[in-house]
């Protein structure tokens, strides 16, 4: 059965790459599709295929050329940025000033499902822009990604989403100039979407101050987001951020070829849409167990490879765990095969 379903995937993927018409794409990868020019700041919905995570008061930008007011191109209420194709892009608020868990995230469509054991690539061109003398950007973060889905995501007000994403950043990312960064992976889901941002709260992520004197978000604009099916022959899920060609010189920085693990330090189970969920984050890295015992020892709860639930502050699923520290140990192992150990504490928050 394994043997005729890669037949039948690899059959799938010749008929594509023979025939474009029927391979995957963005849906107005470029925003050059518009309803409208716009004519202010947060008028994401002008842009056909895209959304704002459905939060009811996330409002990401799109900028034209043609635009008027906080809508025109090249000098936006945020920066002064040229398209990097085309005459438009968008751009959205990755965090707020560190510590107040504030997010804006872009979900853009597929064509298309994507098909599970179909090998892609996904690039796109992202920038900070040159700040002006009023802008509130110029801080930098780590930890921008993609996460994959079927359906949108929901964004509850300007909350960080709880999900882990299929591609983040562990560098700091800030630059002037645009840069393209290009994500080559296996799809595991029939996604329909896919959303941009940051993802997790911030003490998972760094923040750094590139520009100006009091910055109070990091802000990005984004341009050309595009997919297309790859050959099968390559082994390892693969991330790089380069500038564009027409550049002299261009640098290609791997940005994720080490393994790294996060588990966050404390969290807060009380079902308001922030930090409910307790779980390691991983990067090159498969988990095997993940369990979290009380002070005594007695394990209370525990996942394994393949799940990603997390811990909802419940004992055997049923009664709350009391306010405290817990001990969580995690197993998860490299690519190589090695298998990582770990544990810590974590403070449980009602």
């Amino acid at each position: 059965m394994a043997t005729l379903k890669s037949l039948l995937v690899c059959m799938l993927c010749g008929l594509m790459m023979a025939n474009p018409s029927w391979g995957q794409s963005v849906v107005n990868g470029g925003f050059e599709t518009l309803s409208d020019l716009p004519s202010n700041t947060g008028q994401w919905s002008l842009a056909a295929g895209w959304s704002n995570a459905s939060s009811a008061v996330s409002d990401p930008d799109v900028y034209h050329v043609g635009g008027i007011g906080g809508g025109d191109l090249p000098e936006t209420p945020v920066a002064i940025v040229a398209p990097f194709q085309g005459m438009a892009i968008a751009g959205f608020m990755a965090s707020g000033t560190p510590g107040a868990n504030r997010r804006e995230y872009l979900t853009g469509t597929f064509s298309e499902s994507l098909i599970p054991g179909v090998r892609y690539r996904m690039t796109w061109s992202m920038t900070n822009g040159s700040p002006t003398i009023f802008s509130l950007a110029g801080y930098g973060v780590n930890g921008l990604g993609i996460h994959f889905s079927e359906g949108s995501l929901n964004q509850t007000d300007l909350g960080p989403l709880d999900v882990i994403p299929a591609f983040s950043m562990t560098q700091v990312f800030y630059d002037r100039e645009w840069q393209e960064v290009a994500y080559s992976f296996t799809a595991h889901e029939p996604a329909t979407h896919f959303t941009c941002g940051l993802f997790g709260v911030d003490a998972m992520h760094a923040m750094e101050i590139h520009d100006g004197s009091n910055p109070q978000m990091a802000y990005y604009f984004v341009d050309a987001f595009q997919i297309e099916i790859i050959s099968t022959d390559i082994e390892a899920d693969e991330e790089t951020v380069r500038g564009p060609s027409i550049k002299p010189q261009t640098v290609t920085i791997d940005l994720d070829t080490e393994a790294s693990w996060f588990v966050p330090n404390a969290f807060t189970p009380n079902q308001d849409g922030e930090n409910d969920w307790f779980k390691p984050v991983l990067s090159n890295l498969d988990l095997v167990r993940f369990d979290v015992f009380s002070r005594w020892g007695e394990l209370l709860w525990n996942m394994e490879a393949g799940e990603d639930r997390g811990w909802d502050g419940n004992v055997l699923g049923a009664k709350q765990a009391t306010p405290g520290m817990y001990i969580w140990k995690l197993e998860a192992k490299e690519l190589n095969g090695t298998i990582l150990t770990r544990s810590g504490s974590i403070n449980l928050i009602r």
